[in-house]
């Protein structure tokens, strides 16, 4: 009998030690996607602040650019007008001496 129990009893152990085994396992395998989950979901989320903040610097980049353009085509105009007015001046001035000389 007491051989019985003793067999019974390790069957019992050993049936609870497989449970607990694969409830370990299952869970250890839960967990692992768990954090693979959220380790692709960190990765995606950074990945889209990334090009996020790539999209923001670009367009400021382009942004500064076309300033810079604007900028650069006012002071061509204002050059220009500056030096039209200059020879508009000396040509007034030219003719004023011609007239003087007559």
């Amino acid at each position: 009998m007491n051989r019985f129990k003793s067999i019974l009893l390790g069957g019992i152990l050993a049936a609870a030690s497989i449970t607990a085994f694969s409830y370990n396992a299952n869970a250890a395998e839960v967990q692992y996607r768990h954090d693979n989950f959220n380790r692709v979901a960190f990765d995606r989320r950074e990945a889209r602040e990334q090009r996020f903040h790539e999209l923001r610097e670009r367009q400021a980049r382009e942004q500064r650019f076309r300033e810079l353009r604007e900028r650069q085509a006012r002071e061509r105009r204002f050059r220009e007008l500056r030096e039209r007015q200059a020879r508009e001046r000396r040509f007034r001035e030219l003719r004023e001496r011609r007239a003087y000389d007559r």
